[in-house]
């Protein structure tokens, strides 16, 4: 009966100071752009508290933001963004 080889030897590798940038590069930009889009996501929700008028529907719609209806909801979830209460909009004279 044939006996069962364990895994193979892996050698040992020391990165290239290259890979080491351009990793570290790489790393710097996916920090910033989670940064970012934290800070995007924050503006949405206070736009949606300085207009408690504005539909959320109306912002999912606008080119200007990148997501649709239902993830703006969950912004506005996730930031404790009170109901828009349409009926109880104050009256305009």
């Amino acid at each position: 009966m044939p006996t069962k080889r364990g895994p193979a030897p892996v050698p040992p590798h020391k990165p290239s100071p290259e890979l080491k940038a351009a990793v570290k590069a790489w790393l710097g930009a996916v920090e910033a752009e989670e940064r970012t889009r934290h800070a995007a996501r924050k503006a949405i929700a206070a736009e949606l508290i300085q207009n408690p008028d504005l539909p959320i529907a109306a912002l999912g719609k606008s080119d200007a933001i990148p997501w649709d209806t239902e993830m703006i909801r969950r912004i506005a979830r996730e930031y404790n963004v009170p109901y828009r209460q349409p009926n109880k909009a104050p009256v305009k004279q």
